[in-house]
This record gives structure tokens, sequence and C-alpha cells, in this order.
């Protein structure tokens, strides 16, 4: 019984010895191969939440394949021009970089993805000093 307890741990960790492990591709998630439309359900500002309530005060993100992205407030939609911009996402550091066209650029990075939402959390060196949390858009 005691080789047991030798031989186990042997096993799990030869299992992915000296074999190097791809990261994880975060474009698909934000952009599901062509575009995605993400919600702003939380704005947090000094860990108290600032977005509103409900769902047609909150903003939304558009994120393209091709790197661009909007923003919007959904009220504001379609009576408005959107802020656009373009990201550069970085799988490997798990952040993203979002340079708007009027020189904004916020730097952000992903303290958590859930299966339902995503956590940009931003770098002492952005644009903003907010944190905000997108969720699918949801079924109305």
């Amino acid at each position: 019984m005691s080789r047991l307890w030798f031989i186990f741990p042997l096993v799990l960790s030869s299992c992915t010895n000296g074999i190097d492990l791809d990261t994880v591709d975060y474009t698909t998630l934000f952009t599901d191969s062509n575009s995605k439309v993400w919600l702003v359900n939380k704005v947090i500002v000094d860990n108290a939440n600032i977005a509103p309530v409900d769902i047609i005060d909150k903003d939304i993100f558009v994120f393209h394949h091709n790197g661009h992205c909007d923003y919007i407030p959904m009220r504001d939609l379609t009576r408005k021009p959107v802020r656009k911009g373009y990201f550069d996402l970085s799988s490997k550091t798990s952040s993203m970089t979002i340079d708007f066209k009027q020189g904004e650029i916020w730097s952000v990075e992903f303290p958590y993805i859930t299966e339902d939402s995503v956590l940009l959390q931003a770098k002492p060196d952005s644009d903003i000093q907010i944190s905000i949390q997108l969720i699918p858009f949801p079924e109305l």
C-alpha cells in the first residue's frame, strides 16, 4: 500500500513533464469568430458598483473579429454615433488594450473569466481607472 502512495504522484507528474502547454486564445471568447455583443453589467469604482440597474441604461461593447470595437449606451443605440476603437488582445498575458479614435487608451487585464462574465480591470497606465464586468448580451 505504501508503494502506491509513492507511484501515484509520479504517474500524475510525468504526464505533463516536458510538454509546453498552449495558452488559451481569448479572441474567440470576445468575438465568436465574427462579432459579439457584451453588456456592461458592472462598473466598479473604489469597490462600489456605479452601473445602472436597468438594462436600457447600461452600456454595450461590440467586439469584431477584425480588431474593431464599438462602445455605446443602450439608450443611444441607433440614435447617436458609437465610440469606435481598436482592441489588441493578448491571451498570453490575459490583457487587452482598447485604443479609441478620440485618443483615449484603455489598458486592462482579466482577473477572472467565467462562462458568463469577464472582468476588465484597469492597469495603472490606463486612461480609465475602473473595473468593468462584461456579460454576454442577455436574451430579452
